[in-house]
């Protein structure tokens, strides 16, 4: 083809497209975006949804609610969720509404969450929600909620909240169990000192809520007070009686009498009574008010009751006011530079870190949780230590994927569950496989797997996608076929594995195998439990697949009648941007489908209602590139030419449009010298508006070569020693500076500047370490060639001879030699002939050229004639 298309297609797969060369012609066609892996383009950012997802969940263990419900909000944000990912994300935002008290809205949030998607989880929280919302609490519907959920396979973090709902539906019910006692048993199955924190704060506020209130017994407990002032029996009647007066709309009064308590020494309140009585207080005037967040201050910095305190520190860190969480960092850092010994030290280091990982401060983060490593080793929390160091590495910029997986590594390594381990094997593997390190991310994700009682929802399809990036072909579709044959996956992870695995075998070029593999997951018809958007895209691919393979009976009708299913699907259905994506790939399909049936109106039909229908679609840009292929094989040069032009007028901002400048340019060229100027222009446009593109160094390296072909040595010199000066790192500068030198060869004649210059960059070339063979034959046959001209016999015959020993004669360098190199050999080894003629020495001039024989190179009448007529001169 004449025109580098070797160096034009490395330079395009440069770019990031999947480029396929169409027999028949030069157009380069870039593949459907449903061609790219969706699936797996989708998957590293599933796994980062993932673990921002984790970040959430862990600050709501944490008992960081405000802030996990803000990181909630933030992930359901996003427009590259997944069904799956946005039910969980709905059902940890209602979670963190209700441990704010905000039922209404944790309800709202949860029945958003579609039928299918909700588990185990969500039946838990909603009966949270009821029971929090209703002022009469419908005891049917909330057992029925609490039947459906499979405590056994509910997260640590959530059992305590099951605890807490079995309990109150018993009390309901009639149990004889107390608030109190209620209570206790989610404090005991809390994950963290400010989850335990967090119910013993409910606790307390539900007994106040519940306490009796009227003026008669607001009349007793008066006198109960003022009986009991000074003794040890006082504080229990002070605590009931200003909680009555509250509830009996005396705030004023309750306020005052708290004062009182607190301020008189002979009050017979104790010091662990007077913690309690601030947390009243608290609680009576609201967290988030200036005097609740000073009792909150006061209660952290002298309080003595641990339980208190660590309840105060709970409400503190959950203010809902930017004032409120404000005053509270600042707190946070002057208790930490003060406090050496609180009791609650290491808590408020790892509460500072927590919060510092969730605001993108990565560098605080990790100075606290450090201080936590050295300081305090037997902190509850000291396993999320570990895990928050390694979503600090996450948050780097760029993100240190190896040092979390290093920090994941130091907490597998400690004394875990089982079930905890599997979880830490399936987090490395995630830091390994976003690092690009897919073996060792299959490693962990088989360790995750095969430690499993069940096949965990994801695992699968993670292992799979991790081996076939690492080329683990067989592997992965071994564990897929197994998995089937054992019916131990989802049926919506199975159906995206084997999208995957068939667009692995279709890179690797056996569309075979994978039409078969996607044909059999077809065959039973639709299956109502995978998305659609998912089914469709197979059907499409089984579509594109059979076009590939030229199996194309019927074809044309299985692609109206999945266009045919893409509309009946009612609003909603289907999200807009998958029913578009589906349409424009499939409408192109049907339009190469009928290109291929030589019937180019009916396809240019199609294509004009695809490009003013979806005039922004990447369907629509590549259908430019469909349609210049088809004039191309057609030998529509002229067509072809403008096709491609249009592309680049029509979506100047679209990533193919460098591309279709390139192919426009390529195809002037093809239509003869008449033209080449024509196809300068073009590339000179190209390097103009898209000057950052990688293909800009290819087009002027062809710019170059046409002026060379016009005999403008002068023009193409300039633009090759441009390109050397830009692009000094480029892995083909070398290409220009063969291109520069062969410029200045041309316009030498016997010019002993221009000849030296000349042989200085050739000479220059052949001492580059990784030059290819083919490129050091043919500078080797240049460089001798000017050396020869300017006298320098025994230097040129000595760069000839090294060139055949090195190139020829080495085995591996001679197996590498291509067309072009084999050529360049060749001319070295008659021009080396001739010079041993030309001093004398015909025996080893024959001896040479009958290498050209031996070797089966080009050029071997000439070499046998030359060997004919020298026969008889060897000793």
């Amino acid at each position: 083809m004449g025109f580098g298309i070797y160096a034009l297609t490395r330079c395009l797969h440069c770019t990031g497209f999947l480029l396929v060369f169409l027999v028949g012609g030069h157009c380069l066609q870039a593949q459907a975006p449903l061609t790219t892996n969706p699936e797996v383009a989708g998957f590293s950012q599933g796994i980062l949804i993932e673990e921002q997802q984790a970040a959430a969940d862990r600050a709501l263990q944490s008992g960081l609610i405000g802030l996990a419900e803000r990181l909630y909000a933030d992930l359901l944000a996003s427009d590259r969720l997944d069904a799956t990912h946005h039910a969980q994300l709905k059902t940890g935002q209602a979670a963190a509404l209700i441990a704010r008290e905000r039922f209404a809205e944790a309800l709202a949030v949860l029945e958003s969450v579609p039928d299918e998607m909700r588990g185990n989880r969500y039946w838990l929280y909603l009966s949270a929600a009821q029971y929090g919302e209703g002022l009469f609490v419908d005891v049917p519907a909330l057992r029925a909620a609490l039947e459906r959920v499979e405590v056994s396979a509910l997260a640590s973090v959530d059992t305590p909240w099951y605890f807490l709902m079995a309990g109150l539906l018993e009390e309901l019910e009639g149990s004889e169990a107390s608030l109190e006692e209620i209570f206790d048993q989610a404090v005991a199955a809390a994950v963290s000192p400010e989850q335990a924190a967090f119910f013993r704060s409910l606790s307390l506020r539900e007994q106040f809520r519940r306490a009796p209130a009227s003026e008669a017994l607001a009349n007793t407990l008066r006198k109960e007070v003022q009986a009991n002032w000074g003794g040890a029996v006082a504080y229990p009647s002070i605590l009931e009686y200003v909680v009555v007066l509250d509830k009996l709309g005396q705030s004023s009064e309750a306020e005052r009498w708290m004062d009182r308590a607190l301020s008189d020494p002979r009050s017979g309140v104790g010091q662990s009574a007077r913690d309690q009585l601030l947390l009243l207080r608290v609680f009576l005037q609201g967290v988030d008010t200036v005097g609740g967040r000073a009792a909150l201050r006061e209660l952290v910095r002298n309080g003595l009751d641990r339980e208190v305190l660590s309840v105060a520190l709970h409400l503190l860190a959950n203010v809902e006011s930017t004032l409120g969480q404000a005053e509270f960092d600042a707190f946070l850092n002057e208790m930490i530079s003060e406090a050496t010994q609180h009791p609650l030290l290491g808590q408020m280091y790892y509460l500072r870190s927590e919060r510092a990982l969730a605001l993108g401060d990565a560098e605080l983060a990790e100075a606290d949780a450090r201080f936590l490593l050295e300081q305090f080793p037997g902190l509850a929390q000291i396993d999320n230590v570990y895990r928050m160091f390694a979503f600090a590495a996450l948050q780097r910029t760029p993100p240190q994927y190896r040092v979390a997986a290093d920090f994941l590594n130091q907490l597998r390594d400690r004394n875990l569950p089982e079930d905890r381990r599997r979880l830490l094997d399936r987090l490395i593997g995630d830091c390994y496989f976003l690092k690009g390190d897919y073996a060792d991310a299959a490693d962990f994700y088989r360790s995750a797997r095969n430690g499993a009682v069940s096949a965990e929802a994801g695992l699968l399809l993670r292992l799979a996608t991790a081996e076939l990036r690492d080329g683990q072909f067989a592997a992965a579709m071994a564990h897929v076929d197994e998995v089937d044959a054992a019916g131990d996956a989802p049926v919506l992870e199975r159906w995206q594995v084997e999208w995957n695995v068939a667009r692995s075998l279709q890179a690797r070029g056996d569309a075979v195998t994978a039409l078969d593999r996607v044909q059999r997951l077809l065959e039973p018809g639709v299956d109502p439990s995978v998305p659609a958007a998912l089914d469709l895209r197979l059907r499409w691919l089984e579509g594109r697949l059979r076009m590939n393979l030229g199996r194309t009976d019927g074809l044309l009708n299985s692609v109206d009648a999945l266009l045919s299913r893409i509309e009946s699907f009612p609003e909603g259905r289907l999200e807009a941007k998958d029913a578009e994506l589906l349409t424009t790939e499939s409408m192109l399909l049907k339009a190469e489908l009928v290109f291929q049936s030589k019937d180019a109106e009916g396809a240019g039909s199609i294509l004009t209602r695809l490009r003013e229908a979806y005039p922004e679609s990447e369907a629509t840009e590549r259908s430019f590139l469909v349609e210049a292929d088809f004039y191309l094989q057609a030998g529509n040069l002229e067509a072809a030419q403008e096709t491609l032009a249009a592309l680049a007028v029509q979506n100047p901002e679209s990533r193919l449009a460098s591309q279709a400048l390139l192919e426009a340019a390529l195809t002037a060229q093809s239509r003869g010298s008449d033209y080449y100027a024509d196809a300068v222009r073009i590339l000179e446009a190209l390097a103009e508006n898209y000057p950052a593109d990688p293909l800009v160094f290819t087009a002027k390296l062809k710019q170059g070569d046409l002026l060379r072909l016009m005999n403008d040595f002068t023009g193409a010199q300039i633009i090759y020693e441009n390109l050397i000066n830009r692009y000094p790192e480029h892995p083909q500068q070398y290409v220009a500076v063969l291109a520069q030198a062969d410029c200045i060869l041309a316009q030498a004649r016997d010019d002993e500047e221009r000849l030296v210059k000349a042989s200085r960059l050739y000479e220059r070339l052949m001492d580059l370490t990784g030059l290819p063979v083919d490129y050091q034959a043919e500078v080797a046959c240049k460089w001798a060639f000017i050396l020869e001209k300017r006298d320098l016999l025994e230097r040129a015959e000595s760069v000839r001879t090294l060139a055949v020993a090195r190139l020829l004669l080495d085995q591996e360098n001679a197996l590498r030699l291509g067309e072009p190199g084999r050529y360049w050999i060749a001319r070295v080894l008659l021009d080396l002939g001739s010079r041993l003629e030309s001093r004398g020495d015909p025996a080893e001039a024959r001896r040479v050229y009958r290498k050209i024989l031996a070797y089966n190179l080009p050029g071997q009448n000439l070499a046998r004639e030359r060997s004919d007529r020298l026969q008889g001169t060897e000793e």
